[in-house]
């Protein structure tokens, strides 16, 4: 026979507690001498006593959920930052619904609406980065709203973002500490937030090095871009000794396109990217020496900063630092990273299924 679940009742009569001081002990809500606290939870414990979570939501007037809406479900930079999400709201028992708006304003102002009607106690928009700007989501001012990976001025809305800026110093300040003295810059459109960041921090890295860029060449975040900036940098700077490539798509094309001239890389030329999304799966990318913008970091951060909001208290939205993540060192080689570029080499130009080739600055956020 099946045993009782324990109720509120059976943990206050085993404390030897009333109903009401059992409740507020579980609900954490009124003042309760820690003794008896401690003495209500060992009981709780003891009896394995779950609460109903929806009669706990219904008193305390929160559906303890989160809704959360990402701008691109299926793009490259959703998953760890909705991993760092979910495993903040996790350590506060709260739960998360994921609406896709796959870049539809009317399909998102309609998730918007189904998250209000689930009465919600606020909203996570994950977008694909500052490049990519999010209209307005509609949400009513008693919802707190934070934007996680999105521009850095979400309308009415706190956004937490990597440090873009630090992420371009970084990567100088490597390559500078490797030795290298003729770096270039291989990156996307100059109009686009991120890049404009990225190149700052970089310029500055290396002016307090008493460094000049050796060439700085825009372009788009592919593979295909990189590749021909390959030929590019060697026609414009010939004696670059190492690139800041403004992604790791970038990274790899330009690597390929120079082993493909004759350049060893990393030995003559030392490239480190920006994106290390092979590493948001605890997989090191042993070919690709790159800065981890910390998107699951990202995530956490804004997870903390609404649940901080629910409560009244004070969030951290500063700007995620970044971290270098050395898969391949930018001082040697080595020969699974040539054989690596060699495949690259007979497939970095093929176009995809359709036969059409896109190389658009803002087909990838980062």
């Amino acid at each position: 026979m099946p045993q009782r679940t324990a109720r509120l009742a059976d943990v206050a009569r085993a404390a030897g507690v009333s109903m009401p001081t059992a409740s507020q002990v579980m609900n954490d809500t009124g003042r309760v001498a820690e003794a008896t606290r401690q003495r209500v939870l060992d009981a709780a414990r003891d009896l394995d006593y779950r609460p109903n979570a929806l009669a706990r939501s219904v008193a305390l007037g929160r559906s303890r959920t989160i809704g959360v809406l990402a701008e691109n479900a299926a793009g490259a930079f959703c998953m760890p930052v909705l991993i760092g999400v979910n495993r903040a709201l996790s350590d506060h028992n709260l739960a998360s619904i994921l609406y896709d708006a796959r870049h539809d304003s009317a399909l998102r102002r309609e998730h918007v609406r189904h998250m209000l009607d689930r009465q919600v106690d606020g909203i996570i928009v994950i977008g694909e980065g500052p490049d990519v700007p999010i209209a307005e989501i509609g949400a009513s001012e008693s919802h707190p709203v934070v934007h996680a990976f999105g521009p850095y001025d979400a309308d009415r809305a706190v956004s937490v973002h990597p440090d873009e800026r630090a992420g371009g110093e970084l990567a100088a300040r490597t390559l500078i500490e490797a030795g290298r003295r003729r770096i270039a810059h291989v990156t996307a459109a100059a109009d686009l937030p991120s890049v404009r960041e990225r190149a700052r921090g970089f310029s500055d890295a290396l002016s307090e090095a008493g460094l000049t860029p050796a060439a700085i060449l825009h372009g788009g975040f592919s593979r295909d871009w990189g590749h021909r900036a390959a030929e590019m940098l060697l026609a414009e700077a010939p004696d670059a000794d190492a690139v800041f490539a403004g992604s790791d798509a970038i990274a790899v094309g330009l690597a390929a396109g120079l082993e493909a001239a004759g350049v060893r890389v990393p030995d003559d030329v030392a490239i480190v990217g920006y994106d290390h999304v092979s590493g948001y799966g605890d997989d090191v990318d042993p070919y690709l020496a790159s800065i981890d913008p910390r998107l699951t970091t990202v995530g956490e951060r804004a997870a903390r900063y609404l649940i901080a909001a629910l409560e009244d208290d004070d969030g951290d939205a500063t700007p995620v630092a970044p971290v270098y993540a050395p898969g391949s060192t930018v001082r040697g080689g080595d020969a699974a990273r040539l054989r690596l570029v060699e495949t690259l080499l007979r497939t970095v130009t093929a176009p995809p299924v359709g036969g059409v080739a896109s190389s658009s600055p803002k087909s990838a956020a980062t």
